[in-house]
């Protein structure tokens, strides 16, 4: 009796735990802060980017990452492709094991399936006395790795890295009325003065729907204007409260993830 009240216990525990955080905006700071991390670097995801997390906290929260074409910026694939040489079937993604071992004996020219060591012909033998040729199943053509080459004609590419600040926001809410603004805390010592660095501005709706603020530091700079140089910013007590319907005067940063580029 005495385990299964301690099971009942447990289980309501659990069960309050899922009604407490039913939706985003019941989540505590700490835990909400990260939920707009890991959205971000989701969304970074779909537009190419490869999202990495720093050891520990300087002010920069995602480290991305990606290449591009250095003639138009397209994304770049840099792995190499797997494709027939002859017909052009690619068999980089689910096509490998069509690819036919055909193995050629380096002394008598004897060609063989399959995994031989021994040539019957002439009685050659060592794997290292036989020349592989991965075969198309289509047309028996070679098939060999091929490196990307963009839709423009370009072979070249270039590698980009960006750090980004991330800060997220609900709705307010006073008196259980929401005031439909969002509000974002930066400091003097989030204004790190590197070209490639970004702040990101993850914020949440009454829906749990996420929006996206995307701008350099400089972009920040220019928009903020003479407050920067206000006593409220400079003593760490500026903080910036904008429309949940509009964005207000940073409207133009809305899923701007093309500034990145």
């Amino acid at each position: 009796m005495k385990k299964k009240a301690e099971f009942e216990r447990n289980e309501d525990s659990e069960n309050d735990s899922e009604e407490q955080y039913k939706k985003t905006g019941d989540l505590n700071v700490k835990h909400f802060s990260r939920y707009g991390e890991f959205l971000v670097s989701f969304e970074l995801s779909k537009h190419g980017w490869n999202v990495y997390s720093p050891m520990y906290d300087e002010y920069i929260d995602i480290i991305a990452h990606k290449y591009a074409c250095a003639k138009c910026g397209k994304n770049w694939a840099i792995t190499p492709s797997l494709v027939c040489s002859n017909c052009h079937k690619d068999f980089s993604k689910t096509q490998k094991s069509n690819i036919i071992p055909i193995k050629i004996c380096n002394k008598c020219k004897t060609k063989y399936k399959g995994n031989v060591i021994k040539c019957k012909k002439c009685n050659n033998s060592g794997s290292e006395n036989f020349i592989n040729i991965p075969t198309c199943d289509k047309c028996h053509g070679e098939v060999k790795l091929v490196n990307f080459v963009c839709s423009c004609g370009s072979k070249e590419y270039k590698t980009k890295f960006r750090t980004i600040q991330v800060k997220s926001s609900r709705i307010e809410y006073k008196n259980e009325k929401s005031k439909n603004t969002f509000a974002i805390d930066h400091k003097p010592r989030d204004i790190i003065s590197c070209e490639h660095h970004y702040f990101i501005w993850c914020l949440i709706d009454d829906l749990d729907k996420p929006h996206f603020l995307i701008m350099s530091v400089n972009d920040f700079v220019k928009t903020m204007g003479g407050s920067m140089k206000g006593i409220s910013f400079l003593k760490d007590q500026d903080r910036q409260h904008f429309s949940s319907k509009d964005f207000g005067k940073w409207k133009g940063f809305a899923n701007r993830f093309d500034l990145l580029e």
